[in-house]
C-alpha cells in the first residue's frame, strides 16, 4: 500500500469514528437530554475528533508543526489550571466555612483541594519504599484518583451541556424548588428561583396561553408555614396572577417536590412537559431525578454566589455517583485490579 492510499485509509477510518460518535450523541440527546450518558459520548466525540486531526495533520510537516504548537498552547493552560485549582478550591473552602454553617457539605471545596495537595506527597512517599505493598497502594491511589476525575469530567461536560438544552425546553407548567424560609420569609436564594420561574414564563409565552407556576415546599420544623405557600404568595406581590398559581405545601425531599406537584398539575389538567426551576448547581440532578420518576420535565438554575458554587457542585456530583452506583463499582474494579497487577508484577520472580 503506497503512503498516499494508507494516509486516506487512515484519514477515513478516523472520520468514521468521528461520525459513528456524533451520530449516536445525536441520538441520546434526542432520546433524553438529561441522561449522563451525554457527557460520555461529548468526550468521545472530542477523543475521535482529535484522532482525524492527528491523522490528516500526519501528511504535512507543516500541519504537523501547527498541530504540535497548538497542543502545546493548550496543554500549558490545562496545566497552569490544574496547578491553580488545588490553591483555588482550600481558599473557597475557608472562604465557604466563614460565611455558611461548618459542615461536611459545606466543606468539600476545601476537602478536595487539600486531597488533590496531598495526593502527590503520599505516592511519593509510597513509592520511596520500593516494595510490593507500597506499590500497589500507589497504583490503587493513582487508579482512583484517575477514576475520579474522568468521572467529574464527563459530569462536567455533562452539566454544560444540559444547561444550553434546557434553557429551550418547552413548557407547559414550572415547578419551582423550595430552599428554605428565613424567619418566615422568601431568602434571596429561593426569590432569585421565583425570579427566574417568572422571566421562564415570558420566555415561553408563544408556547403556550397560559402556564402555571408551581411553588412547592412543605413546612420546616423552623417555619410558622410551608415554603410553597410564602412563595406563591411572593409571586402574586410580584405580578403574577392569582390563576396561575398552583401552590404544593407538603414536600419535604427534592423527590417530593417532584412528585407532589406532578400530580398537582396532572390534577389540573395540566399536561406535560414542565420545567423545573432551582438553583444552576441542582439543576441537573433536578432533571435526573425527575427522569428516573417518569416525569418529562427539564430543569434550569438560577445563579449563585459564586463562592457557594464550588462546594454546592460537588455535592451534586458526590450525589450523582450515589445514584449510578455501577459507575462507582467499576472505578472500583479498576482500582483492586491495578494494584493486583501492580502486586503481582513485583512480587513476580
Amino acid at each position: 500500500m503506497s503512503p498516499g492510499t494508507e494516509f486516506v485509509v487512515q484519514a477515513l477510518v478516523a472520520l468514521f469514528g468521528v461520525l459513528a460518535v456524533v451520530g449516536a450523541l445525536v441520538w441520546s440527546l434526542r432520546k433524553d437530554p438529561r441522561s449522563l450518558r451525554n457527557g460520555v459520548l461529548v468526550i468521545l466525540v472530542v477523543h475521535y475528533l482529535l484522532g482525524f486531526i492527528a491523522a490528516v495533520t500526519a501528511w504535512s510537516s507543516v500541519l504537523q508543526t501547527v498541530d504540535g504548537l497548538v497542543l502545546l498552547a493548550v496543554g500549558g493552560l490545562v496545566a497552569l489550571g490544574l496547578s491553580l485549582l488545588p490553591l483555588l478550591l482550600v481558599l473557597d473552602g475557608v472562604l465557604m466555612l466563614r460565611r455558611e454553617s461548618r459542615s461536611l457539605a459545606n466543606a468539600l471545596s476545601l476537602l478536595g483541594g487539600l486531597s488533590m495537595i496531598c495526593l502527590p506527597l503520599v505516592l511519593v512517599a509510597l513509592l520511596r519504599h520500593e516494595n510490593a505493598v507500597t506499590g500497589s497502594l500507589a497504583a490503587g491511589l493513582l487508579t482512583a484518583q484517575v477514576c475520579a476525575g474522568l468521572l467529574f469530567l464527563v459530569f462536567a461536560v455533562h452539566t454544560a451541556l444540559y444547561a444550553r438544552i434546557a434553557r429551550r425546553a418547552r413548557a407547559h407548567a414550572v415547578i419551582v424548588l423550595g430552599a428554605g424560609l428565613v424567619e418566615g420569609q422568601v431568602p434571596p436564594l429561593l426569590a432569585g428561583r421565583l425570579r427566574r420561574a417568572v422571566t421562564a414564563v415570558e420566555e415561553r409565552k408563544a408556547q403556550a396561553e397560559a402556564i402555571v407556576i408551581v411553588p412547592s415546599g412543605g413546612q420546616g420544623r423552623d417555619e410558622p408555614f410551608a415554603e410553597g405557600a410564602a412563595m406563591g404568595e411572593w409571586l402574586r406581590r410580584h405580578g403574577v396572577d392569582a390563576d396561575h398559581v398552583l401552590v404544593e405545601d407538603q414536600a419535604r425531599t427534592t423527590q417530593e417536590n417532584l412528585r407532589y406537584s406532578a400530580r398537582l398539575l396532572a390534577e389540573h389538567g395540566v399536561q406535560e412537559p414542565y420545567l423545573i426551576v432551582t438553583s444552576n448547581y441542582h439543576a441537573p440532578r433536578a432533571a435526573m431525578l425527575a427522569r428516573r420518576l417518569g416525569i418529562d420535565a427539564q430543569a434550569i438554575g438560577c445563579p449563585t454566589a459564586l463562592y457557594y458554587w464550588p462546594s454546592a457542585y460537588l455535592r451534586e456530583f458526590v450525589a450523582v455517583l450515589v445514584e449510578h452506583r455501577l459507575l462507582v463499582v467499576i472505578s472500583g474494579i479498576a482500582v483492586v485490579g491495578m494494584m493486583a497487577l501492580t502486586w503481582s508484577s513485583l512480587t513476580a520472580g
